[in-house]
């Protein structure tokens, strides 16, 4: 087994840093900005680790020269964890939700992903989303949910079947596409019934937010 049982990764662009101090502190990393790459380098990698906890946090920045796909996939291949994790930067999650993961890793480390529900805030309104295996596509208004989505990179999953699946190299819905090509190395899970992530969304101009003119 790996000593890292969990690698949490965040894809990052310069202008989120300040905004993914409140994350990182949740996550149990704290320090300044500062600690950061800065200036006009156009792509880094920061790789921290807290052993005792046996986690590892990686942040991927760059300034929408790549892809999400792209940066996605690098997230993945640079994960050292037994179980990979990835949160986007202006998210957020549940005070608990580390302590619970790393409880459900422990419990079963042969497990190929864990999932959870999902609290999305979109444009100031609160909607519920549940992730689980047992749902083979992504759908609206199922199951007693606003959204439905079988597992993704927003779920913990292990970070050996993660790495065999690509990320289509796009800049919009390579989640939903990811999820399809990753749902066939999918077999077992353990399923968190509470809302760990949290999904902010607040409605922007695609081409600046996705980077669609680069």
């Amino acid at each position: 087994m790996s000593d890292i049982l969990l690698s949490i990764l965040i894809p990052i662009t310069p202008d989120r840093i300040e905004v993914c101090q409140h994350l990182l502190h949740k996550i149990g990393f704290s320090f300044g900005i500062n600690h950061f790459v800065q200036g006009d380098i156009d792509e880094w990698v920061d790789k921290f680790d807290d052993k005792e906890r046996q986690l590892e946090l990686v942040i991927y920045c760059d300034k929408k020269q790549l892809t999400i796909g792209e940066k996605r996939e690098r997230l993945y291949g640079v994960a050292s964890g037994l179980f990979s994790w990835q949160i986007d930067s202006d998210d957020d999650i549940h005070e608990n939700a580390i302590e619970k993961i790393l409880e459900a890793i422990k419990s079963n480390p042969e497990v190929d992903c864990i999932t959870f529900r999902e609290k999305c805030i979109m444009n100031g309104q609160a909607k519920t989303c549940n992730h689980s295996l047992k749902y083979f596509q992504w759908m609206d208004n199922q199951d007693g949910y606003d959204f439905i989505r079988s597992p993704f990179y927003k779920d913990v999953i292990r970070t050996d079947i993660a790495k065999k699946v690509p990320f289509p190299h796009i800049r919009w819905n390579e989640d939903e596409q990811w999820a399809k090509a990753l749902y066939p190395h999918l077999h077992t899970e353990i399923h968190i019934d509470e809302e760990l992530y949290i999904y902010n969304y607040t409605e922007s101009n695609p081409t600046e937010k996705y980077g669609l003119d680069k």
